[in-house]
């Protein structure tokens, strides 16, 4: 029984580490085969990746505090749910 135990503890730490340590490595290389052929194969995709590298492409964040204008939302309008079965029973009461 507890050499099942230890089998079972054995086999578990072995996938842990094989999708923590070795699958990353193993996709890692596979998608960077598959950009070496993709570039090789589109020139223009390559150059302009570079372009953009060299020219410090920034993307410009606004501060956390800010929020939206309330003025370009528009107004706010509160609706009021009505329950359709009182209206159908108030109406065949009313005939």
């Amino acid at each position: 029984m507890l050499r099942i135990i230890a089998t079972f503890i054995l086999i578990y730490l072995i996938f842990r580490f094989v999708t923590a340590v070795i699958f990353p490595l193993i996709a890692r290389w596979y998608l960077k085969r598959y950009q070496r052929k993709f570039y090789r194969n589109n020139p223009e995709a390559a150059k302009a990746g570079e372009r953009r590298k060299q020219e410090g492409v920034h993307i410009r964040q606004g501060k956390q505090g800010d929020k939206p204008q309330t003025s370009k939302l528009g107004e706010y309008v509160d609706f009021e749910e009505i329950n359709d079965h009182d209206n159908i029973d108030n109406n065949n009461h009313r005939q």
